[in-house]
């Protein structure tokens, strides 16, 4: 059944106050969220020691794309701290409208793809860029934060949202197609550096003033087993962690295939449909 996604007048928003959400639908994410919480814990227990440290954390990433502000604004009560956006625009204005809770701690993670010409948005509001997977993209982020940081310190602007973090948490995102040769897409590829360059692309990330190097992001192929290319993402992540120590985390798994993905490592989980449901109409 499709749910109403009510906005809020004009004044409250203007007032400063966040969004209020409509109670059946706060109680509505709470319970999604409670279950799939409950379902990523589990399997993170159930990940076999040689695969996951005891005690390693799975974070829960809920993926809010084309939900209001008054969504977000429930999950923060039922206690989330962190959600990911996929378009910069609409991540922009929503982490506006919520300005009273992201300087309470709500974090904003960019997991879409990102043009060049979105950097400079971008580090204002996201904590975390799931997507670098291109050396322009590397050199526009850094720029784009030493120009931030120049005019916070100048008092002509605020301060990028991860200053206080100590830089933007970039992860590598790296194709897993097993069909694709080197430098070629395959049918069904979903995006990202090909495996071959992630060693580079990490070197230009730590080198990068204002950027922090987290680890990989990826996306199983579609048409091909998830679990095989979570494995082949284990692998580059821990050749990774040979050379970067600091590059822990791997982002991937979604709501159809999340367990595959915890079952290979994965420590933070972009969940939407699962927690959000349906997107609105219209």
């Amino acid at each position: 059944m499709s749910q109403e996604h009510p906005t809020q007048p004009r004044e409250q928003q203007e007032r400063g106050r966040p969004p209020h959400p409509d109670p059946r639908r706060a109680e509505e994410l709470a319970q999604r969220l409670r279950q799939v919480s409950e379902t990523v814990q589990s399997l993170a227990a159930q990940t076999p020691a040689d695969v996951r440290d005891p005690g390693q954390p799975v974070r829960l990433l809920p993926v809010t794309k084309f939900f209001p502000a008054s969504d977000v604004a429930a999950l923060w009560e039922a206690g989330v701290r962190a959600v990911g956006e996929n378009r910069e625009q609409e991540a922009s204005r929503k982490a506006a409208e919520l300005a009273p809770l992201t300087g309470s701690g709500l974090r904003w993670e960019h997991i879409g793809q990102l043009q060049t010409n979105k950097a400079k948005s971008v580090v204002r509001w996201a904590g975390s860029v799931h997507s670098v997977d291109r050396p322009g993209l590397i050199q526009a982020l850094g720029r784009a934060w030493s120009l931030a940081v120049s005019r916070w310190e100048a008092e002509e602007g605020p301060a990028p949202a991860a200053h206080a973090a100590g830089g933007l948490e970039c992860f590598i995102q790296v194709g897993l197609s097993a069909a694709s040769a080197p430098g070629q897409a395959a049918s069904g590829a979903r995006g990202g550096a090909d495996p071959t360059e992630v060693a580079r692309l990490a070197e230009a990330v730590a080198a990068t003033p204002g950027l922090r190097l987290a680890g990989l992001m990826a996306v199983a192929p579609q048409a091909e087993d998830p679990a095989a290319a979570f494995a082949r993402l284990r692998e580059l992540s821990a050749a990774l962690r040979r050379e970067h120590p600091e590059a822990v985390e791997i982002s991937a798994g979604m709501s159809a295939d999340l367990a595959d993905a915890i079952r290979w490592g994965s420590t933070r989980v972009r969940v939407g449909s699962a927690i959000m449901g349906p997107r609105p109409r219209g």
